[in-house]
């Protein structure tokens, strides 16, 4: 794995590349991901001035040489933003992912995620190899976030009063896994899946900054802001 955090210039790119050749492997996988600083074609930029062949001609050279090539994407076009208003606003793909040909023996399902700029001005890139579908049961944790309601206490002390007529320590059992089942329906209803909102909240950020990728009306942006709010709130939840 190499990871790129890329100059503005291109004569300090042009270092970059030939680093990065040094380092090419003979035979195992490689990966190249993160911020290139530099677009390939038009259609990788919106506002501006008009993208020039010229300013990616270095970037194809290396990618032939190296021979690695871009796994595509989904989620927004851009990956990077000035955050700017109306026609000041610029985006770009300048963040990436390449692999060579030894990656595609690795894992045959590669993918690339382009995850809500917010609140940085690039996007993170989320690459998956593979996925597998873990249905073990989760263990039951107790969340802090929890004490913030002072109904929680009142929902355990009338869980716990219940009278069940056995053993001590099977007494004890049956109020504790109680308690578990009272609390996991208290939760559903105050706050949820906590990390489900985490992920709503990314993707209604993501859509709303595609959306004000092409259209930059100020309607646009204040669903940015407040997809943004939301997703603050969720994320200190979460925290």
């Amino acid at each position: 794995m190499s990871f790129v955090h890329a100059k503005c210039s291109v004569d300090e790119r042009k270092e970059l590349w030939t680093s990065l050749l040094h380092d090419k492997p003979t035979l195992l996988p490689w990966c190249i991901g993160g911020d290139f600083n530099v677009i390939l074609a038009a259609h990788e930029k919106r506002g501006g001035r008009p993208f020039a062949i010229a300013e990616g001609m270095d970037f194809m050279n290396f990618m032939e040489e190296a021979e690695v090539f871009d796994v595509g994407f989904s989620g927004s076009k851009f990956t990077w933003s000035n955050n700017r208003r109306s026609r000041a606003r610029i985006s770009k793909r300048l963040d990436r992912f390449l692999v060579n040909g030894s990656c595609l023996d690795f894992s045959n399902d590669i993918s690339v995620l382009h995850l809500a700029r917010h609140p940085s001005d690039h996007a993170p890139l989320k690459v998956s190899f593979a996925t597998q579908s873990d249905n073990k049961p989760r263990p039951f944790r107790f969340l802090n976030v929890w004490t913030s309601k002072p109904d929680l206490l009142e929902v355990i002390r009338h869980v716990w009063k219940q009278d069940v007529g056995r053993p001590p320590l099977r007494v004890l059992c049956s109020k504790l896994l109680a308690t578990r089942r009272a609390i996991q329906s208290w939760n559903n209803q105050h706050f949820g899946n906590i990390f489900d909102a985490v992920r709503s909240s990314e993707m209604a950020v993501q859509r709303a900054e595609e959306l004000l990728d092409h259209d930059y009306s100020e309607e646009c942006q204040i669903e940015l802001n407040k997809a943004q709010t939301e997703l603050r709130y969720s994320m200190s939840i979460e925290e």
